[in-house]
Formats: structure tokens, sequence, C-alpha cells
């Protein structure tokens, strides 16, 4: 006998074999349950919608179209990561079945598309979109949108599960759908319009945080103000807001190389030392020819704001000399040779020459009066002041919103466009000013001031000055200290 029992192993292979089979089957019964669990369950299918809505609104947040070199918006490091490698590294899920591919598109808005048609040519269905936008009217209007905005959109395809859902009850399927978008409508906003697990569209805004600083410009004028102090630190909107108050009294015809400035106001910065908006003037020093002009900004307790000199005089006149920044005077009041007409006649006004579109302001105060195409002079404004004043603008490519006959405006708010509308040789903007119906020169008027504050306003003027002048001595310089002029005050703005 060689000791093998046949009997024996044949009992060895049945249990084997049964041991096996029960194993096999309770895997088959556990996969099954666990395919029908995913198909049947609503709650897991809006759980991993919800969850990948939150997907969407994570990689919005992470990957921002590129900003253009004028735009810095706080945290620039949120948004230098790939957006691949967002979509690739956010594992939301373990079971492929219910996690969808999501990818995104930089699209940036052409002239005369609307939100729905960005939407819409980037393959995004009609319902959708319009859910999409009318999630998003509470913070942004779709009417707001304009060509050159960047827009980055989001769009998934169907899971797996959802796909085997429509086979089996032959429902149609679209390859893709829109599953959210994102945008910066400035720079200190971003909007995140996002779907959730019910097919739904939900908006939310992100605000950059900010920090307020006070700096200083100050020097003297090289080639130019404008050129000088954005050298120095200032931003086109302060440059802009200072020519405003500076334009009652100076006529910057007279501006030299040598004249001293210095100007104090409010920049606001991200946290990484970027500026990304200006905020107000707080002080004003110009030395041109005659005596030092000082301003310093001073709120009422109305709410009234306005620059004042350390007496409590307005800088602020009837009417502005210059209702133009960035201008020349091209022809001057008084008899000329009419460049058209080819023959000496009396010119009632001042020329600006000037690109077309430049905006033209408001010289003070009052009700327009006609706002429309008048004869040789195309196209033409006429406002009504007080005291006997009035003033003219003609030749203008447009008119700037709202402005109609009857319409009230303020000083210094933007009328219209330059143009070269009506009997003109090029872009140029015709100012008059008339006196009583006596035309005048508006370069050598002596305006009035706006007002001077009253004894009872004059010490809490006085505190909030001395406050502002504190706070002069102590802001720092907008640019580093070794590239910027020796500060300027006013107690030796005669001898710098």
């Amino acid at each position: 006998m060689s000791g093998f029992d046949v009997h024996l192993a044949d009992a060895r292979r049945s249990r084997s074999l049964i041991f096996f089979v029960a194993v096999g089957a309770a895997l088959l019964l556990t996969v099954g349950f666990l395919i029908s669990r995913d198909q049947s369950d609503p709650r897991l299918s809006a759980q991993a919608q919800t969850d990948r809505a939150e997907q969407i609104e994570t990689a919005a947040d992470t990957a921002q179209p590129p900003l253009s070199s004028e735009a810095t918006p706080d945290d620039q490091s949120r948004f230098d990561t790939p957006q691949a490698q967002v979509m690739s590294e956010h594992a939301l899920f373990t079971n492929a079945d219910v996690r969808p591919e999501v990818q995104s598109r930089d699209v940036t808005v052409r002239r005369g598309q609307t939100f729905a048609s960005v939407l819409a040519d980037a393959g995004a269905n009609r319902i959708d979109a319009a859910r999409a936008i009318n999630a998003l009217d509470p913070l942004f209007s779709a009417r707001l949108l304009r060509a050159g905005q960047d827009l980055t959109l989001f769009f998934e395809t169907p899971t797996a599960s959802e796909l085997h859902l429509a086979a089996a009850t032959d429902a149609p399927v679209a390859e893709t759908r829109l599953a959210g978008f994102s945008f910066r409508p400035d720079q200190e906003r971003t909007l995140t319009v996002s779907r959730d697990g019910d097919g739904q569209f939900h908006a939310r805004e992100a605000t950059a945080s900010l920090q307020r600083e006070v700096v200083r410009v100050t020097g003297e004028v090289s080639s130019s103000l404008y050129l000088s102090a954005i050298e120095l630190g200032a931003t086109d909107r302060v440059v802009f807001e200072l020519a405003n108050i500076l334009g009652f009294a100076v006529d910057f015809r007279t501006v030299q190389p040598g004249d001293p400035f210095d100007v104090v106001f409010e920049r606001f910065v991200n946290s990484r030392g970027e500026t990304v908006r200006t905020g107000n003037i707080l002080y004003v020093v110009f030395d041109g020819r005659g005596e030092p002009l000082e301003y310093f900004r001073y709120e009422m307790e109305d709410g009234e704001v306005g620059y004042y000199t350390g007496e409590g005089e307005s800088a602020q006149r009837l009417l502005m000399r210059m209702p133009i920044n960035g201008a020349r005077i091209s022809s001057s009041f008084g008899m000329r040779f009419h460049p058209v007409l080819n023959r000496n006649r009396p010119h009632n006004g001042t020329d600006f020459a000037a690109p077309r579109g430049t905006p033209v302001m408001a010289a003070g105060a009052g009700i327009i009066e006609r706002a429309n195409r008048f004869g040789s002079f195309g196209n033409y404004v006429r406002i009504r002041h007080s005291n006997g004043y009035e003033t003219a603008y003609a030749h203008l490519n447009g008119f700037a919103s709202g402005i109609r006959s009857g319409s009230r405006v303020q000083q210094g708010q933007i009328i219209a466009y330059v143009g070269t509308t009506g009997r003109s040789t090029g872009p140029h903007l015709h100012y008059e000013v008339h006196l009583n119906g006596n035309p005048t020169n508006p370069m050598s008027l002596d305006l009035p001031t706006g007002r001077r504050l009253e004894a009872d306003e004059l010490s809490d003027f006085m505190s909030a000055r001395d406050q502002l002048i504190e706070i002069r001595d102590s802001a720092p310089p907008a640019l580093d200290a070794t590239e910027a002029a020796p500060f300027l005050t006013a107690d030796n703005a005669g001898d710098a």
C-alpha cells in the first residue's frame, strides 16, 4: 500500500470547491448590491453633485484667468495654480462612477457679445445659461459685461452612472454641460457661479482684503506736472484729481520746469504690497507763478467734501478755467484768422486740442439749457450757472449718459467727449464763457471762491488741518526714499 487514500483526497477537494463557490457568490452579491445602490439611491447622486459644485467653486478660486499688467488684486498667490493641476489633484471621490470630469475654458468677451452669447458660443445650452445669469444678477447685472472682460468657464461630462441610467431609459444626454464660471469685474472682487446637486446655480462673491496707506509724492516739475508726479509714484487717478483741485487757480500753460509740488494721498495695497487702487488726496502744495497754493481736504458734518486753504477759503471757484485735462490751447480768445472761412473774425472762446474721446467736464454746477446739434458748432452743450454766467462746449464727439436739456450737473461732472463735429479742422474742444450775455475770456476770469468757512466751522477745520499736517510730516514717499526727491512743505515751498 502506498498510503494514499483516494476517498480522503476526494473529500478534501469537495470541501475546497464548496468554500470557493461560497466566497465567489458572496462577492458577486456584494458587487451587485453596490451597483444597484449607486443607480437607485438619489441621495448619493445629489451628494455627489453638491460636492462637485464645491469642487468648481474651489477651482474658480484657485484658477483665475491671467490678469492684465494694470490689475494687481490681493493675494495673487491664490491664482498661481494651473487649472489642470487643480482639477487633477482634487480627488473628490473614490468611486469613478459619480466623479465627473471638469474642464475649464478661458474666454474673452468680444465686442457686441452679451453674457448669454458668451456662454452659448462656449457650448452651454440656453436653459443652463439663463439660470446661471439669473443667479448672478443680485451681485452683477449681465448688462454691465463689457468687451475685453476675461472669464473662466467650467464644463463637466456626465458620470458613468448618469450615462448608464440614460441608456437604460433611452433619455438623451449631452456630452458636456455648464458647471459654472468665474470672473473678476474689478480688481477687488471675484464672482463665482456654480451648479448644485439639483442642477440649480448659485453665485457667491469673494472680496480682497486691502490695507490703507497714506503716502507722499514731492518734487519739482520736469517735462510736465503729470509725468513728474507719475515718476514719483502717483497714479493717473491721483494726477487727474490733482488737476481738478488746482484747476480753479492754476493756468496750466504757465507751469514750468522747476515748479515744486507736494501731494499726500491714500492708496490701498494687497498682501504683496501691490497698489490695487488709490483713494483721496489729503493735502496739496503747488508753487507756480505767484504765491504757493496749499490746500487741505476737509469733510463737513453734512458730508460735503472740499479743499480749503489754511485759513478756510475754498479752492473751488464758480467755474473751472479749463474743463478738460491733458489738452493744450490751440486758439485763444479774441480776433483771429479763421482756418475754414479764411477771414478775420472774433473768436469768442478758447480752443483746447485733445484726442478724440477725451472727457469734457462741466466747468461749474448748473442746469443744461441745450445738448444737441447746433449748426457750425456741431454737437453742442450750453449750461446756465449762477451769478449770470453761462458756459458752452462745441464740436463734441458725443454726450455723456443722462446729458440732456433741463438736467442738472455738478462741477467736474463729465458731460461730453472731444470730437470734430461741425465746422472743425481737427479734434478739439471749443469752450466759451458768457457773463450776462457777453462773451468773456475764460482764461482771464477772476472768479469768486465757492465758499469760505464760517466762524463756527473754523475751529473744527483748524483741528482737522493740524492733523493733516502731522500726517503729511510722517507720510512715507510713494516710492523708495532713494528714488524720490526731498520732501517739500508749504513752509519752504517758496524757497525750493
